[in-house]
């Protein structure tokens, strides 16, 4: 349990409790789990698992074209990596619905980020949930400027690797891998086109288009933010020569299209439309939490025999809005976890 909630070895008084078995008692396994919740040790656990289940080792793979992206220094990109984790930490610290975490009109942030997404009347590193103004693309993972530059390489968006990332963190229902031998779409190299007409290549391919007619709307509705997560109604493309100077003529601005339709489901207009639609699905969030809570707790990948304690640990938790704790009480106190 102490290692499960704070990431660390247990306290006296939860050595004493074990020592007499009494953590066997329902109500007492609940008021310690509680305990532990409430420390401030407990970041031991919601930042651990936020970095697990979110793959946030992907913020450290490519560096941020800073020349392109002047806002985003340092300062920034160090507050949007901590927005993902004070979000989570705030959740579970006040025990709210982790359906915030697909739409919310609020954003856990201090002073740095707020000015980045231009909210005004913040002050301080502190971070805090703010309200925020009608109409903003902030509030939930979709609206934090470190998820829009892990689908990207820090210089272009990447609908492809966006949409494949929804599908596996927000829908549970993560796309296959590619199957080797693509077809390379290097003819487009040097062409002056939109993103939109790039992703069309992968429709033309039949071993492709399968996996892309699900993958690319979701990805193109999120175009509105670009490489980190700031938000442009317009694109560029530029051709570059093998030295990366700008080919004269080789340029073309467009305004973005976020509409689309997902595969066998609902058409959206635009990336609000889109968020709503996600947010509509918020069963299918609370499995995948599940799945990665499981993996996390038990310490090995979730595999059929466990369906019983997801489905019953997603049942418990929707009964109560899908507060964030639930799913932990619900955990803690099946077999699976006392037996491991």
């Amino acid at each position: 349990l102490s290692y499960f909630l704070w990431g660390t070895q247990p306290d006296q008084e939860l050595r004493e409790l074990a020592a007499k078995g009494d953590l066997a008692r329902p109500e007492v396994l609940s008021a310690q789990t509680k305990r532990l919740l409430d420390d401030p040790r407990s970041r031991g656990f919601s930042d651990a698992f936020t970095y697990q289940w979110l793959g946030l080792d992907r913020l450290d793979f490519f560096q941020v074209d800073l020349v392109k992206h002047r806002r985003f220094d340092n300062a920034t990109k160090l507050a949007a990596r901590h927005e993902i984790y004070e979000t989570v930490a705030y959740l579970l610290r006040e025990n709210q619905s982790i359906s915030n975490l697909l739409k919310s009109d609020f954003a856990v942030i201090n002073s740095v980020l707020a000015e980045y997404y231009h909210i005004e009347g913040v002050t301080g590193d502190e971070f805090r949930p703010v309200k925020l103004p009608e109409g903003s693309p902030r509030g939930g993972l979709l609206g934090m400027a470190a998820v829009s530059l892990m689908g990207g390489n820090g210089d272009e968006t990447s609908p492809v690797e966006r949409g494949a990332w929804v599908l596996r963190k927000l829908l549970n229902d993560p796309p296959p891998p590619a199957p080797p031998n693509i077809p390379q779409i290097a003819r487009l190299a040097g062409k002056v086109l939109t993103t939109q007409e790039r992703l069309q290549v992968h429709q033309e391919e039949a071993q492709c288009a399968s996996c892309h007619r699900r993958i690319d709307p979701i990805g193109m509705g999120l175009e509105n933010f670009d490489a980190v997560g700031a938000w442009r109604i317009e694109d560029t493309y530029i051709v570059k020569d093998d030295e990366g100077k700008p080919v004269e003529g080789k340029e073309k601005t467009w305004t973005i299209d976020p509409s689309g339709k997902l595969h066998m489901g609902p058409a959206f207009n635009d990336y609000f439309e889109l968020r709503d639609i996600l947010a509509s699905k918020e069963e299918d969030f609370a499995r995948g939490l599940t799945e990665g809570l499981v993996e996390y707790a038990l310490g090995r990948p979730v595999g059929f025999s466990d369906e019983t304690l997801v489905s019953e640990t997603v049942s418990r938790s929707k009964n109560e809005n899908y507060a964030f704790r639930e799913f932990i009480y619900a955990i803690v106190s099946s077999k699976e976890f006392q037996t491991k």
